[in-house]
């Protein structure tokens, strides 16, 4: 049995042309994406700071920040990932709450963002429990490290989910992900590094007027960010549909026995 890889050149620039096509096949759904981010980026500036500099209280805001967007991006991010890998065009946005990969989708999508997130809490409890600033920046690193290698060994999940594969299971996408980490981290680093480049140019140019909640440069700000936020979204699930195709064995067939990751 041959080996499989993931290209890294040529998935990239297939990546590019897929996003190229999505945002002409679906503008509805990608405009639905960007009013999501605006609005939720929104309501995160309405709430007193004071409310989020308290431990629990900032804690459960974020949670609710995380659930409310996996929640309204769960349709989103599916038909991302049935148009690249199943040509399939969703026209408009919809939560279809009855179909049964929605929930276990949202539960994972909000697991990752989760995720992706408890090493920078872990810096708050560090803080608090008065940890030194070497030993907090190493202990967040070594966290970080770690959770970043989780949700690359479960990229594959989210499309064999999204499409409903017969073997859909983090056992079987930690198996058919094994020995392409590397790989994968650095597609999806090419793939965004210019989009975070533009996120901190962005701010740079703004400057401090852009933090004032309000004003014109606010305003910008938060434009520039849903745009962003959009482009990166669309792009990661993408690359994850991408990375689905050529390197899911197991999640494609329920039967096949499964090999320790």
């Amino acid at each position: 049995m041959s080996q499989r890889r993931l290209p890294i050149m040529p998935t990239l620039v297939a990546a590019y042309r897929d996003l190229a096509r999505l945002l002409t096949a679906m503008r509805a759904l990608m405009l639905s994406a960007f009013f999501i981010m605006v609005a939720t980026s929104v309501a995160a500036e309405l709430v007193p700071q004071r409310l989020w500099d308290q431990e629990l209280a900032g804690e459960a805001l974020g949670f609710a920040q995380n659930a409310v967007e996996a929640f309204l991006l769960t349709p989103i991010v599916i038909a991302i990932h049935r148009f690249v890998i199943l040509d399939k065009i969703t026209a408009n946005y919809m939560v279809p709450i009855g179909e049964p990969a929605f929930g276990i989708f949202f539960a994972w999508l909000l697991a990752l963002k989760v995720l992706i997130g408890l090493p920078f809490d872990l810096l708050g409890v560090l803080q608090t429990l008065d940890w030194s600033p070497p030993a907090s920046a190493l202990a967040v690193a070594l966290a970080l490290i770690a959770a970043v290698g989780v949700s690359l060994r479960l990229t594959v999940l989210l499309p064999a989910l999204a499409v409903e594969a017969p073997g859909a299971t983090p056992s079987h996408a930690l198996a058919d992900t094994k020995g392409h980490v590397l790989r994968v981290l650095a597609l999806f680093f090419l793939a965004l590094a210019p989009w975070l480049a533009a996120a901190i140019g962005g701010a740079l140019l703004l400057g401090r007027g852009a933090m004032i909640t309000g004003s014109p440069l606010a305003m910008l700000a938060l434009v520039m960010g849903g745009v962003l936020q959009t482009m990166t979204l669309s792009l990661t699930a993408v690359i994850a549909s991408h990375a689905f195709m050529a390197l899911a064995a197991q999640v494609k067939r329920a039967a096949q026995p499964h090999v320790p990751a």
